[in-house]
């Protein structure tokens, strides 16, 4: 896949703006940014994983401070005591199932769900067995940066993404660069094309990534 630098050059001759006439270097960096989050939350290609540790009769684990702010969804839990996934549950369904009493209940830890944006919680409540949980989470990409206000030299490494990542990106900056420009017709034919690519991402994506289909962390932040 291209470096940032080399799309952002691509797109700085397309938009016919080599001299930096209308846009500044930090556009187009803010641009290419924009068009990571967008692509990372559509797609959720990058997946990652960390060791919780838990304490004795807590039903639930406070995930700020583990989690990097750019967590978007968590998709699987490993119990390494017990070899097994846990199976995604909500609060409502354990409500039902269960009964209202469920959060005093001790065993074998065998559900998770989430209770609000961070809290993640177990069920049955872990007492001697309170080893640490393996979390699958997605994120964000990584930003690029422009202290020295250069694209160039900035980036200059490919993302390890496959190619189809970096026309999407280009896409992207093209349709969100022209509607700054106030070209409407032309920003909206690069949209199109963009949201047209989407489900081929995805579809890498998936190739790429052990994913369980379960909701969001929360709201898009």
């Amino acid at each position: 896949m291209d470096s940032a630098a080399q799309t952002i050059e691509k797109v700085r001759l397309r938009l016919e703006d080599p001299d930096g006439v209308f846009f500044v270097p930090g556009d187009y960096v803010r641009s290419y940014n924009d068009a990571l989050d967008e692509i990372s939350e559509q797609t959720e290609i990058r997946e990652t994983s960390v060791f919780v540790k838990r304490k004795k009769w807590a039903v639930y684990t406070d995930l700020r401070g583990i989690l990097p702010p750019n967590a978007l969804r968590i998709t699987a839990i490993w119990n390494p005591a017990s070899e097994k996934w846990l199976d995604p549950t909500t609060v409502r369904e354990m409500d039902l199932s269960v009964g209202r009493q469920w959060e005093t209940n001790v065993g074998l830890t065998r559900w998770w769900f989430m209770r609000g944006l961070w809290h993640l919680g177990t069920y049955p409540i872990a007492s001697t067995d309170n080893s640490p949980l393996r979390i699958h989470y997605t994120t964000r990409l990584d930003h690029i940066t422009d202290s020295d206000s250069r694209v160039t030299g900035h980036s200059s490494q490919p993302l390890d993404l496959p190619p189809d990542f970096a026309v999407a990106i280009e896409n992207y900056m093209m349709y969100d660069l022209l509607a700054e420009r106030k070209e409407v017709k032309k920003a909206l034919d690069f949209y199109v094309k963009f949201q047209e690519q989407i489900p081929v991402l995805k579809n890498l994506a998936e190739n790429r990534t052990r994913r369980d289909r379960i909701p969001r962390m929360g709201s898009r932040r």
